[in-house]
């Protein structure tokens, strides 16, 4: 790994992070401190364990629920840090105790009522499911906001599941640091969901035919579909050139009353872990294949990239990391 030095940052507009925070030990331990060690972070959802845990840039977070009563820790190595916790409808969230800063409302603006409402269906939960990438967290957030990539990386699976007229279906909403990116689903895979839903009598928070994810600073985000099943994803940053990517699958249905109905449930659940593997499958060897090339490319001060008006939240997410690498600097 390299020993350049990480400078402080001071955000500028327009401004991208350092080359350096994408591969060295340096940058990969400011942003423990300062980033994983102070933002509130998604923790999960409780089941009958009442036990949370997470790692994070080196940082172990541990959360217990006592009824309605919530308490964790964070541990650094020797270090120990108490944890304050909120909930988002069924979403847990955590962060390292601290004076000031904003309030968990204040950090989901204006996604939190939103977030809350498709909480609700977090039922069903299937296994949580961890997939390791050789490439930098930030690489995966910046996946995911490309919105574009579907037709190149996803020609067989994620692409024929969208409408084809993207100027016209394909939504992205942007509020800084958080944004929400909606595609309207294909007529053929609306119509697979119609015919799920008259089988199971799926549960919907919304009457909506989208691919939906909602990206939530720094390293959150939740997936939709057709209003009906829940996908949050969470990256954790391992080292400078890892991660795992973390998801956990919910498809809440009102009808598994007999044995035949949670049979299909079951099959149904395999049916869509096993598709979202193979996408992030397809996924993977792009992040990695950046990552590989990220050490021998320099720093290039002055030389800025243009995004289209589609694609802007990728620089808003550099924004955000310089404005919350700055706040200590």
């Amino acid at each position: 790994m390299s020993t350049h030095p990480v400078q402080s940052i001071v955000p500028e507009a327009g401004a991208f992070l350092p080359h350096s925070h994408f591969w060295t030990e340096e940058a990969f331990s400011q942003e423990r401190e300062q980033v994983f060690g102070r933002c509130w972070l998604y923790m999960g959802v409780f089941d009958d364990t009442n036990l949370l845990t997470a790692e994070m840039a080196g940082l172990r977070f541990e959360l217990h629920r006592r009824g309605e009563a919530m308490e964790g820790i964070c541990r650094d190595g020797e270090r120990v840090r108490p944890l304050q916790i909120d909930r988002c409808g069924a979403l847990v969230f955590a962060r390292v105790a601290r004076e000031g800063g904003p309030t968990l409302a204040e950090h989901l603006a204006p996604y939190g009522e939103r977030l809350a409402m498709m909480s609700a269906n977090c039922l069903n939960p299937q296994p949580p499911v961890g997939i390791a990438f050789q490439a930098n967290w930030k690489a995966l957030v910046e996946n995911t906001m490309d919105d574009f990539h579907g037709s190149t990386v996803h020609p067989d699976t994620i692409h024929p599941a969208v409408h084809p007229d993207w100027q016209s279906h394909l939504v992205t909403e942007r509020h800084g640091t958080n944004s929400d990116s909606r595609w309207l689903l294909a007529d053929g895979t609306a119509g697979w969901w119609a015919k799920l839903d008259a089988k199971l009598r799926m549960r919907r928070f919304a009457d909506e035919s989208f691919y939906r994810h909602t990206f939530i600073f720094p390293n959150f985000y939740l997936a939709t579909f057709y209003g009906a099943t829940v996908i949050p994803h969470r990256v954790d940053p391992v080292a400078p050139d890892a991660s795992v990517l973390r998801w956990q699958l919910f498809l809440p249905t009102t009808r598994l009353e007999t044995a035949r109905e949670q049979a299909f449930h079951r099959s149904t659940a395999a049916y869509l872990i096993e598709s979202a593997g193979t996408v992030i499958a397809e996924d993977r060897p792009v992040c990695e294949a950046v990552q590989q090339g990220r050490p021998g490319i320099a720093d290039l001060p002055g030389v800025t990239g243009i995004y289209g008006r589609r694609e802007r939240r990728i620089l808003d997410f550099h924004q955000a990391m310089l404005r919350q690498l700055g706040e200590a600097a």
